[in-house]
């Protein structure tokens, strides 16, 4: 029961790609990565969803190669989330691996997960429509300064989680 979250994650990262760009090489890399991460969920094993990640992600790279649209950035958006959610699920049944935990847990932890899901489709959405606008109004010399800055955020956010994360 408690691996079905970390599973709901895997038809996102192996259909996303999929949805984006219907080729035999995405679709083969895709069905590696899922196969990857069921196994990953299967013994709740850490390294086994890192690589399953990683090969999903390598998914979505192939998916992307033409040029990307406000639709490519959601995508990604829902995608970065079902990897959240692997990554997270899988964690969380490791740590909980032969102890009975209290369906009041699984509760909030799915409130969680639901919040942050919510909030994080809600700023990429705001992203993603914003996005065209600034670029309109700054020169295109702009472009590289502007993209390490939010290269930049995404990685000090990413640090605060984790951050916040080893202190729970």
């Amino acid at each position: 029961m408690r691996r079905i979250f970390a599973g709901l994650a895997i038809p996102l990262l192996t259909g996303i790609p999929v949805w984006l760009d219907p080729s035999w090489t995405v679709g083969v890399v895709a069905l590696a990565a899922g196969m990857l991460c069921l196994i990953a969920v299967w013994f709740a094993s850490l390294a086994l969803v890192t690589a399953g990640g990683a090969v999903a992600l390598g998914s979505l790279v192939l998916a992307l190669r033409a040029p990307a649209s406000s639709i490519d950035a959601l995508a990604a958006a829902f995608f970065g989330l079902a990897l959240l959610l692997l990554a997270d699920g899988v964690h969380l049944c490791r740590r909980y691996e032969g102890a009975a935990v209290a369906p009041a847990l699984w509760r909030r932890q799915a409130a969680w997960w639901t919040a942050r899901g919510a909030i994080s489709l809600a700023l990429a959405a705001i992203i993603s429509l914003l996005a065209p606008l600034i670029a309109l109004g700054l020169p295109p010399s702009w472009a590289p300064f502007v993209a390490g800055i939010g290269i930049l955020a995404a990685l000090a956010a990413a640090a605060a989680f984790a951050w916040s994360s080893v202190d729970d």
